[in-house]
């Protein structure tokens, strides 16, 4: 269930490194809603974590206010091969 308290305003937590779920509640805890942007490969950020977001962390926004982040999908597979070498 998702209430907005209208007016109020929070600060964007800081969800890098942050498994989806886990992102997703602190969102909702704070009155604001996530929005995934895209996947992208990263060689430090495990599959599923938030790799990046807008606004940045501590951006003083609105409650009901989208934050868009982007999601791992992991090391990139030349990485892997690299390091499997």
């Amino acid at each position: 269930m998702y209430f907005v308290l209208r007016g109020r305003t929070v600060r964007v937590p800081d969800l890098v490194g942050k498994p989806e779920a886990t992102a997703s509640s602190l969102l909702d805890d704070a009155g604001l809603r996530m929005m995934t942007r895209n996947r992208v490969h990263h060689d430090k950020i495990p599959e599923n974590a938030v790799t990046d977001q807008e606004p940045p962390p501590g951006t003083m926004v609105k409650t009901g206010q989208l934050v868009r982040v982007s999601l791992s999908l992991g090391a990139s597979p030349a990485a892997s091969e690299a390091r499997a070498q």
